[in-house]
């Protein structure tokens, strides 16, 4: 004989709050996400380094390609290994080289780099890289001007930038940031005055010379 069904109860009602489902907490995230959208972009921007003589050193293969076979190898996988002095009669000094992107206030009276109210911003990129990309603060209607800058930062974490007579760098370029849109700066060249990757001095401590006497009083 068929057993009777039942019929079941509802359950109590529980006194705990119950835990959002995984549904509902990437909602929020995406919720966030574009509530964030709505005042920042995007920045990216390439870069290429050559020595004086505009060989294109980092990033590159290697070296051996480019002098003809007469430096032993690959040198330059980065910008993280650098000696030097900063004064005529003063010690080498290990330091790195960094790419810095600025974001300055368009038209302003004094050089960015000299007025720091004209400095909305500030960004520094690994020694090891050669791309950086940031999220900043959204100015549809009036533009950044970009600075780029290469800098020299010591151990002991003194930071200088590199002047004409061991970098040179270009010149400003104006372009507005859409919020969450990408801006493409596109790709800077920065040309060491101060190396000829082929015809150079011999390593010291493992490390590429390149001396900043005149560029970088600053860490002297």
């Amino acid at each position: 004989m068929p057993r009777p069904t039942q019929a079941l109860a509802p359950a109590p009602g529980s006194h705990l709050r119950r835990r959002p489902s995984p549904a509902a907490g990437a909602i929020l995230a995406l919720a966030t996400a574009a509530a964030c959208v709505r005042d920042k972009g995007e920045v990216e921007l390439n870069w290429t380094v050559v020595d004086a003589a505009g060989r294109s050193i980092f990033p590159a293969g290697e070296l051996d390609d480019i002098c003809g076979g007469n430096v032993g190898g690959d040198k330059f996988g980065d910008l993280c290994g650098f000696i030097g002095r900063t004064t005529p009669d003063g010690p080498r000094r290990p330091y790195r080289l960094h790419a810095q992107l600025r974001l300055c206030e368009p038209d302003c009276p004094e050089a960015c780099a000299a007025d720091e109210s004209c400095q909305l911003n500030v960004l520094t990129y690994g020694c090891e890289a050669a791309r950086g990309f940031s999220i900043v603060t959204a100015r549809e209607e009036e533009p950044y001007d970009f600075e780029v800058a290469l800098v020299a930062e010591f151990d002991d974490q003194c930071v200088c930038e590199l002047g004409p007579a061991c970098a040179l760098t270009p010149g400003p370029r104006t372009r507005t940031v859409e919020p969450g849109l990408l801006t493409d700066l596109q790709v800077y060249l920065f040309v060491l005055t101060g190396l000829d990757a082929c015809v150079q001095e011999p390593p010291e401590q493992g490390r590429t010379v390149m001396d900043l006497v005149g560029c970088c009083e600053g860490c002297s």
